[in-house]
């Protein structure tokens, strides 16, 4: 995290510096008569106000953190809450950084492994610093909720969650130093243009401002146009309507190795979340080497091995599949590719409800790639697993146009005569709709040109972003690069993580409604529970045992891809009795899937009980959780 001196409005103590110039990165924001070496110490501090502004870190509520602080802020709750709280290195990256595990729930830990439980999994791309807020923002508010709600002590007394709140801290580690810069890889080495040389061509400071920003060249070569609306952004040439290139669009930096490529491989690595073993690419850039090869991803892996009781995993990264519904299709299908039909209802409303939290009004543009985490564990684990960007541009613009709307006062029904209701006045002169002859149409569009449809997103984003953060973009400036001689070459536009993570003030927002989602997605696991259980003497000793089994919960046992892949085992019930004395039945039965909201299934067994007036049962779900019984066994008449 920034000190608290690069969190303030920018002036230096005792100067008459003026806020926007700092803001803008100009030296003459300080005293001319300066000495050179207070001037290089001011440089040092302005670039940090920069970093500070960029991200808009002006709240005292909930705050971006760096590796450091996130590790203070776990180790803190976990000491804090020992009885409800555990938390556990689980890997060590290649920059020594840890990955943390935050496990919440009651009892012990032999009871937490058998429960139902959820899986939380975020910064798996590193410049998701949004989802890990919203992880730990979560994390707090069930420690905090355990004592005071009744709610969120039920659940955590049935419930087991786990918590990943940073999958990747090395790339979160570009975000928090000099340059600032946005990764979603890890910091191993990699060779990523294949030329022998590894990490050789990264991204450079230029203008020496402390970000790594964009450079747009203007380049007949180029594969970019000016938007014609909006000077500040640039769009791809449409070949089909005989555009042709004018700029080129890269990240800021110089051709260090003279292959005409720019910022081409940089320092690391592997996406995290293209590592994993469902859909995995082999060679494509930043997959690594084979699935899970890193050290971060196999932790992860190892842990979702070691415990099969998660039933609902949610991913915070770059993946989403509950903005829009996904597709399904019949099961069965050899290799799956969408989610199979019988699935699909609780994607369906799942994304309904996380829609509703958030506050969209209708489905955005889902985003899925190959070898995430988050198919992973659905294809190949069976599970249910959601996936949601925390924050992005598109959900911005969509959330802005509801809030736009609600805020205009509603037009009042013209056969509303209530007192205090003005009316419209009548225009009796005013023309009708359609009167217009076809000249006036003619001519009244030859004056109001089409509106370009491209890059309607990205304007609304850059309007959004003057009004409420404008220190994210900045401004275009001429410099004179020296990979490009006598061209135009333009350094700014959004700041690193501008286009992924929300100015801090909104944090609190979006965590709080996050949090609530998330609780209410962990009450959504089955639960199995017993119904009735009784004995029918039949006499000498026998009796006839009938059982009824019940799932409490929303979800079923096992989801359709879970029994196609058959690693969710099916729900049983096992009597405590010698085999030997069963008659009929068996001492262990399978129940398969049972349904969700109520769903039953009912088990018989008819055995010899001597010596004894009651007998255990239990019942075991891989998903569902546990529970135990006794049947008395009394002789009838």
């Amino acid at each position: 995290m920034l000190h608290g001196n690069h969190r303030r409005a920018g002036i230096l103590p005792g100067s008459k510096s003026d806020p926007k110039s700092l803001r803008e990165g100009r030296l003459d924001a300080f005293p001319a008569s300066a000495n050179p070496s207070l001037q290089r110490s001011f440089s040092c501090l302005l670039a940090g106000i920069i970093i500070a502004h960029a991200l808009d870190l002006a709240s005292a509520g909930t705050e971006y953190l760096d590796n450091s602080r996130l590790e203070k802020e776990l180790k803190s709750l976990a000491t804090d809450r020992g009885d409800l709280i555990r938390l556990k290195q689980v890997a060590e990256t290649i920059k020594g950084n840890s990955v943390w595990l935050a496990e919440i729930g009651t009892g012990i830990e032999e009871e937490r492994k058998r429960r139902p439980a959820l899986l939380l999994v975020a910064g798996i791309e590193g410049g998701d610093l949004a989802g890990t807020s919203s992880a730990l923002f979560w994390v707090r508010q069930l420690a905090d909720g355990y004592t005071t709600k009744d709610r969120i002590r039920k659940l955590l007394d049935s419930t087991t969650i786990y918590v990943f709140p940073r999958l990747n801290p090395d790339a979160a580690d570009t975000l928090f130093s000099l340059p600032k810069r946005e990764s979603i890889v890890n910091a191993r080495p990699v060779d990523d243009d294949h030329d022998g040389l590894i990490d050789e061509d990264g991204p450079e400071d230029l203008n020496g401002d402390g970000l790594i920003t964009w450079m747009r060249i203007e380049d007949p070569e180029g594969d970019y146009v000016m938007d014609p609306a909006e000077s500040r952004l640039l769009m791809k040439a449409d070949k089909s309507k005989g555009e042709q290139g004018q700029w080129r669009y890269l990240l800021e930096g110089k051709d260090n190795d003279h292959d005409e490529a720019w910022n081409e491989d940089g320092t690391g690595g592997v996406n995290l979340n293209r590592n994993f073993p469902y859909n995995y690419r082999f060679f494509a850039g930043g997959t690594g080497l084979h699935p899970v090869s890193e050290l971060e991803t196999r932790a992860l892996a190892d842990f979702v091995v070691d415990h099969p009781n998660v039933g609902i995993i949610f991913t915070f990264g770059g993946v989403d599949n509950l903005v829009q519904t996904p597709k399904g299709e019949p099961g069965g299908k050899r290799p799956p590719t969408t989610i199979q039909e019988g699935d699909l209802p609780f994607y369906r409303e799942l994304g309904k409800a996380y829609r509703e939290a958030l506050g969209l009004k209708k489905e955005l543009q889902g985003n899925s790639e190959p070898g995430t985490f988050s198919d992973w564990m659905y294809f190949h684990r069976g599970r249910l697993s959601l996936a949601a960007r925390p924050w992005s541009q598109a959900l911005q613009v969509e959330l802005a146009k509801t809030n736009a709307a609600s805020s205009k006062p509603q037009a009042t029904h013209k056969d509303d005569k209530r007192a205090g209701d003005a009316q419209p006045e009548s225009k009796p002169n005013a023309e009708k709709a359609g009167d217009a002859s076809e000249e006036d149409k003619k001519s009244d569009a030859k004056a109001k040109p089409a509106t370009e449809t491209r890059n309607q997103e990205e304007r609304a984003f850059l309007k959004w972003i003057d009004e409420n953060a404008p220190s994210a973009f900045l401004p275009w400036k001429r410099f004179e690069h020296p990979d490009f001689p006598g061209r135009k070459v333009e350094i700014g536009g959004f700041a690193p993580s501008a286009t992924t993570s929300p100015p801090e003030k909104l944090l609190d927002e979006f965590a709080s409604k996050h949090a609530k989602f998330l609780t209410e997605l962990a009450e959504k696991l089955p639960r199995v529970g017993i119904r009735k259980a009784e004995a029918k003497h039949l006499g000498a000793s026998i009796y006839q045992l009938v059982v009824q089994v019940e799932n409490r919960g929303y979800l079923p046992t096992a989801l359709a891809q879970g029994v196609t892949t058959r690693e969710v085992l099916p729900t049983r019930v096992v009597f405590e009795a010698n085999p030997d004395d069963i008659l009929a039945g068996a001492k262990t039965s399978s129940l398969g899937v049972i349904d969700g909201s109520g769903g039953m299934k009912e088990v018989r067994c008819t055995l010899r009980a001597k010596g004894t007036n009651k007998l255990g049962v239990e019942v075991i779900s891989a998903l569902g959780g546990s529970v135990k019984t006794t049947i008395d066994l009394q002789v009838g008449e």
